[in-house]
This record gives C-alpha cells, sequence and structure tokens, in this order.
C-alpha cells in the first residue's frame, strides 16, 4: 500500500465537511504517535505479530493522509524503540524486513513523495540497523531533504533517554574541543543537540492501545503539549478517535500556550542573568575598562557566536553520515 500516494484520494463529502468543521479551531502543526498495539491486535485476530505489525503500517497510512486533510505540517511516529531490540529474534526479523520493505517502498513513491513537497527524517541510532537498512534510509532521506512542505519523522532505535544522553555527550565533546565553553550550556543550547533539532514543537502527542505512559518517547519535546491516550488498538485507531484528540488539543490550546510563553520567559531571564554575571567575570579577569552594557552586549554576541558554530558542526556531522553511506556505496 501506497504511503504518500494516499495523500491524492478525495475524501467523501460528508468527511470534506468534518475536516472543514476542524478546521475552525487550531489545527497542531505537530502530532506525534505512540503506535501502541499491533501486538495485542495480532492476538485478538489470531494472526502472526508480523501481520499484526503489517496492519500497525497501513494503519499508519491512513493516519498520514488524516494529517495532510487537516493541513498537518508535521508527524512523528514512535516506529522502533531501543527497547524493542530485547524482542524475541523472530519478530525483529520481521519488524527489520517489514521496515525494509517500506522504506524502499518509499523510494519508490519518490514522484509522488517530491509532488507534495514530503521531507521525511529518521531520528534515533540509526547506525545500530543493518547496513542495507541504513542505506535505504540514506536514500529517503537524500532524496526528500530540500522539500518543504510537510514533514514525516520517524523514529527508529529511539529513547529519550539516549537521546538526552546522546545530546549531552556532543556538548561536553564541544566544552572538550574548546568550540564552546561550560558558560555557553543552557536549555536552548541543549535543545537544539536533540535529534528534533530541525523539527516544530510537539504540539499533541496520541498514544493508542489504553495505555497512559509516554514509554521513553520525547519526553523533553513534550513539556508543553497536549497528551491523549486512546483506547483503540494502534490497527483499530479510528479518524473519530484521531478528531477527538485535535478537539482536546482545541480545548486546550489556550492554557498549553500560556505556560509555554511563562517558561520562555523565565529562560530567556535566566539567560540575561547568566550573561550578566559571565560578562561581569571577564572583566574582572582581564581589567577591561567597558561600560557593564557593553561588556554584556560583547559577551552575549560572543556565546552565540560560539553556539552557532557548534551547532553547524553537529548538524554537518549528522548530514555526512548519510552522505559517507551512500558515497561507499557508489
Amino acid at each position: 500500500m501506497s504511503m504518500i500516494g494516499q495523500y491524492d484520494y478525495k475524501p467523501s463529502y460528508f468527511m470534506s465537511l468534518c475536516y472543514k468543521i476542524m478546521q475552525t479551531g487550531k489545527i497542531p502543526q505537530h502530532v506525534a504517535f505512540i503506535m501502541d498495539g499491533n501486538r495485542r491486535f495480532a492476538r485478538k485476530e489470531s494472526i502472526s505479530r508480523g501481520e499484526g505489525h503489517s496492519k500497525g503500517f497501513q494503519k499508519l497510512t491512513e493516519v498520514l493522509k488524516w494529517c495532510y486533510e487537516l493541513n498537518i505540517a508535521e508527524v512523528t511516529v514512535y516506529a522502533f524503540s531501543l527497547e524493542n531490540f530485547k524482542r524475541d529474534t523472530e519478530e525483529i526479523e520481521a519488524l527489520m524486513s517489514i521496515f525494509k520493505e517500506k522504506i524502499d517502498r518509499l523510494i519508490q513513491e519518490e514522484e509522488n513523495i517530491m509532488k507534495h513537497g514530503v521531507c521525511i527524517r529518521f531520528i534515533g541510532d540509526i547506525g545500530l540497523f543493518n547496513k542495507e537498512i541504513q542505506l535505504s534510509m540514506a536514500k529517503v532521506v537524500r532524496m526528500s531533504e530540500n522539500n518543504d512542505q510537510s514533514i514525516l519523522n520517524i523514529a527508529m532505535a529511539y529513547t529519550s533517554r539516549d537521546e538526552i544522553t546522546n545530546a549531552i555527550k556532543e556538548i561536553a565533546v564541544g566544552v572538550d574541543k574548546g568550540i564552546i565553553e561550560n558558560s555557553d550550556i543552557n536549555e536552548e543550547l541543549l535543545e537544539s543537540c536533540l535529534y528534533t533539532s530541525n523539527c516544530k514543537p510537539v504540539d499533541l502527542l496520541i498514544r493508542t492501545s489504553g495505555e497512559v505512559r509516554l514509554s521513553d518517547f520525547l519526553l523533553w519535546q513534550t513539556s508543553f503539549s497536549t497528551l491523549c491516550f486512546v483506547d483503540a488498538l494502534w490497527p483499530e485507531f479510528s479518524v473519530w478517535n484521531f478528531f477527538y484528540c485535535v478537539l482536546k488539543y482545541q480545548l486546550q490550546y489556550d492554557i498549553m500556550q500560556n505556560a509555554m510563553e511563562l517558561s520562555k520567559l523565565k529562560e530567556k531571564r535566566s539567560q540575561m542573568d547568566s550573561d550578566m554575571k559571565n560578562a561581569h567575570q571577564e572583566l574582572k579577569l582581564n581589567g577591561c575598562k567597558e561600560t557593564t552594557e557593553t561588556a554584556i552586549k560583547q559577551y552575549t554576541k560572543n556565546r552565540n557566536e560560539r553556539t552557532k558554530k557548534f551547532l553547524q558542526h553537529l548538524e554537518n556531522k549528522r548530514t555526512s553520515f548519510y552522505s559517507n553511506l551512500l558515497s561507499n556505496c557508489s
């Protein structure tokens, strides 16, 4: 089944009306999904786990269509956790086979992907997958990297704790190499080192299967997100379940926005206090005769230049991972 080709299928008059009604309210620009319940669905329907996961990918195709109809710009899906590597060998092999098939299908759908301007990214420690899957990922990323109409982030070999740990390690290396200083480290820098650094803020997170937990998914990114837990198993997730979640987001919109703005103000004030403190220290150490205001401006400028250089270095490192895969294959 085509994942992106579904975008061309026109909804019925009734469904078009439903989409228009939903669009009278605020529409989330980034929705994340924990696609839980494939194995339970398989047991319920007396089919193999592999078939259950296949049904789950078919449902993802439908869900992407619903998001497209509501003009949701970015979608992130939890496809494979690092913890999933602990499952039995047969199930993992079935999942790897499905991943390879679906990623290769995306390559075959290049015309539709380019037509609809879909940018596809993979987030997580993708170096843990075999070279064939990594190469397919690299081809999809390279093919779609300049598209900007909508974004699909696929979290594979991902956990939030691993993501945050990796970000801290990258910052530590940056300090060790002298690219940034200890005083440059703040929430904004750490957030910019996450796999999702190029993503919009997560507005709405949806988890299926009735489980009320995040399972180590986007823990940092969902601090100010609407969380919606749905009883339906993922393959049974319906458009009405989806509309319910979007409606919940609309009802909570003002509360979440106010909380996020307050947090930003506090973070900004904290950074101003930090810049002032560090500027004063530099004045004392260097014996400069600059005014405090000038010193703070200079320090802030230098910090911004250092962090910009560091983040560009990190972006180049991540981009080169895919480039190296493709060049080694050619």
